[in-house]
């Protein structure tokens, strides 16, 4: 599932990968909006003081500095050393919404945003909760099915429909959600679809319809 990444300008910089808090680590509350765009804010200005000075350098920065517009679910980081989640949302640095997925790392008495080098590892929803969801696409679509015949293939699919595969996951261009190619079969078809998912108060879901 080719992606081609779309970065506004000055994408090299961390602070321009934008975040966005959410979700519950540990029991902790989920960071709110005000905290997460402060945490994004210091590393903003940690990037900034790193380049030459110059004097249009703060002008052109705060031209992209990251606004976080939205939040949704988090999901705890197994792999951190301190109490972290790993959040998708949306941020605007310029003309354009960008979905992205990072670490939110609790420190003392803060959240902290942390930057990776590489990309962070992207959660995939568990094969036998996506056979779930997807009958239950299956059942979505045959309640509106007006074809009989149509409506027949839908109810076998509905009952016997199994994924095989989840795989190629990413977070979505256009939402705030997780894309994943699923291979899955019924009535002796096999086949490949994407998937997109969202984490809704503690369970993958299937996303909303964009």
């Amino acid at each position: 599932m080719p992606r081609c990444p779309r970065f506004p300008p000055l994408a090299a910089l961390p602070m321009l990968l934008m975040a966005l808090p959410a979700a519950q680590a540990a029991g902790m509350p989920d960071p709110t909006l005000a905290q997460a765009q402060a945490a994004m804010d210091r590393l903003f200005e940690e990037a900034i003081a790193e380049r030459p000075e110059s004097p249009t350098r703060r002008l052109i920065a705060d031209a992209f500095r990251p606004r976080l517009l939205a939040l949704s679910g988090c999901l705890p980081a197994a792999d951190a050393a301190v109490p972290s989640v790993d959040c998708i949302g949306s941020a605007q640095a310029g003309p354009e919404v960008v979905h992205r997925l990072l670490r939110f790392s609790r420190v003392g008495e803060a959240w902290e945003l942390q930057y990776a080098q590489r990309a962070l590892p992207v959660p995939v929803p568990p094969l036998a909760r996506v056979q779930v969801l997807l009958r239950e696409r299956f059942a979505a679509r045959l309640a509106r099915e007006q074809d009989a015949g149509t409506r027949q293939e839908l109810a076998l699919a509905m009952r016997e429909a199994e994924v095989f595969g989840v795989q190629d996951c990413a977070v979505g261009d256009d939402a705030p959600v997780i894309e994943c190619d699923v291979s899955a079969g019924a009535g002796g078809e096999r086949g490949h679809q994407t998937m997109a998912f969202a984490w809704r108060d503690g369970h993958w879901v299937n996303a909303p319809a964009q």
